[in-house]
């Protein structure tokens, strides 16, 4: 009888026996398994300062500035996210490079490359995103970049800005479009493209060892 493909996709994810040279820290470094625990890190923290963060133009900044300052432990909690964020981007940038160094990007293992840049683009998308969410005077420059270079794709480049992003200039829409995405639709994509990609892992051997 043919297994279903979420019965194939468990097996995967949870194989009985892992070979040891595709764990061996030496060789991988456990990149991608940093990679994750400081996405981990990142979605507890996050949680957290989502209950006081105020997704508006009057009170963006000064919400930051009160989970800072006024909330307890709060000049911890927002220093680890920021700085587990700065890690995490670390940790995707090189463990694309260790892929890259050992050929893991050729066939069989070619789509899970495509699926890894869609990853590092995500983390670099989440990373900021939380930027603009400050809502400063560099934050807002940083948000006014973001909507114009779409824009100068012929065609269609308007209609995205505005479907995705809320708007063509930094205001009240803008704000909650990147704080949407911010906590919910990009991590929600990340995580559906992460299982994919350890899947892929599984599926396609393990991890690439040096030659």
């Amino acid at each position: 009888m043919k297994r279903s493909s979420i019965t194939t996709l468990l097996i995967h994810l949870h194989p009985h026996a892992v070979p040891r040279g595709a764990v061996e820290f030496s060789r991988t470094f456990c990149l991608g398994g940093i990679a994750f625990f400081l996405f981990v890190i990142l979605a507890v923290t996050g949680l957290l300062l989502m209950m006081h963060y105020l997704p508006t133009t009057d009170g963006a900044y000064s919400s930051v500035q009160d989970m800072t300052f006024i909330v307890p432990f709060g000049f911890f909690i927002r220093n680890l996210h920021y700085w587990a964020g700065q890690m995490m981007v670390a940790a995707v940038l090189l463990h694309m490079i260790r892929v890259f160094w050992h050929g893991a990007y050729a066939p069989p293992r070619h789509m899970n490359w495509l699926v890894g840049v869609a990853l590092l683009v995500l983390t670099l998308l989440l990373d900021f995103s939380g930027y603009v969410l400050v809502w400063d005077e560099r934050a807002r420059y940083a948000a006014t970049i973001a909507l114009e270079l779409p824009r100068q794709v012929p065609v269609v480049g308007d209609m995205t800005v505005r479907t995705a992003l809320g708007g063509t200039a930094p205001g009240e829409a803008v704000l909650l479009r990147f704080y949407m995405w911010h906590c919910a639709g990009l991590p929600t994509l990340l995580v559906l493209l992460a299982v994919l990609h350890f899947w892929k892992v599984r599926r396609d051997g393990g991890v690439r060892v040096p030659l």
